[in-house]
């Protein structure tokens, strides 16, 4: 059986499929015994493999093209939203309106990710908060400002799009608001950190130096649709949040 060509036959198609590579096919002969058994079976796990393969390929490309939709199907709603305020001079109007768009392309953003990804499940947070605060600081900050951000986010943190979106929508909040209020004079700093403790709980911090808020304030009685959204996204995340107002303002929030 050492000199059965067929030996070399069969280890051959094997090395091909585990390169799937599916089209190296065994001679089948007349001959029953072992190894014409053997050279039959893995030819039958090379078809079930390729059709395998061809499925789960189909798939992704499916998967990749549902990401790129959904994430097109957002920016023509941002257009829309902006065309619809092409003659509109109502200072409180514009301002929601700019709001909402902001939040669309906060979720927009995760498609987007997902997209240029290889499994089309994780993103990865330090890379989102790159993306999302640059464009948050096109749309809030002002002209020849000097507020900075730092980020301290640990590269190897990922999640999937049902943490992502909800996480990202947070910190499109917290982010809006301090460009929006924190910094009168168009100076301070922002601080975004991320880890991951012994426990596997997430810990994520953010602060600003800015004005702060009044000693007074209530982040769940609080009537602004950010800070609801902050409160609401957090319990969705099945998460805590706090707030200090110390130094300007600080959000600890943690997670699973």
């Amino acid at each position: 059986m050492k000199n059965d060509p067929r030996v070399n036959d069969i280890l051959e198609a094997i090395m091909s499929l585990a390169r799937l590579d599916f089209s190296k096919k065994i001679p089948i002969d007349d001959q029953a015994d072992s190894l014409t058994a053997i050279a039959a079976g893995v030819n039958m796990l090379g078809e079930e493999l390729r059709e395998n393969v061809v499925s789960l390929k189909e798939k992704e490309q499916l998967l990749k093209e549902l990401h790129h939709r959904v994430k097109n199907n957002m920016q023509i709603i941002i257009s829309m939203l902006k065309l619809q305020t092409v003659n509109e001079d109502n200072a409180r109007l514009l301002a929601l309106v700019q709001d909402s768009q902001n939040r669309i392309s906060a979720m927009a953003l995760v498609h987007e990710m997902l997209y240029s990804t290889k499994d089309f499940v994780f993103t990865q947070l330090k890379e989102y908060v790159d993306f999302l605060a640059t464009s948050l600081f096109m749309s809030y900050a002002p002209p020849e400002h000097q507020i900075e951000m730092e980020l301290d986010i640990d590269t190897e943190i990922y999640f999937e799009i049902d943490y992502m979106i909800p996480l990202g929508l947070i910190l499109n909040e917290m982010m809006s608001n301090s460009l929006k209020h924190a910094f009168p004079n168009a100076t301070g700093k922002i601080r975004i950190t991320a880890r991951v403790d012994e426990d596997g709980k997430h810990h994520i911090g953010y602060s600003d130096n800015g004005k702060g808020l009044p000693s007074n304030f209530d982040l769940r009685q609080s009537e602004s649709l950010g800070m609801q959204l902050i409160v609401m996204l957090t319990e969705q995340l099945d998460g805590e949040v706090a707030i200090k107002m110390e130094n300007g303002l600080s959000y600890e929030l943690r997670f699973f």
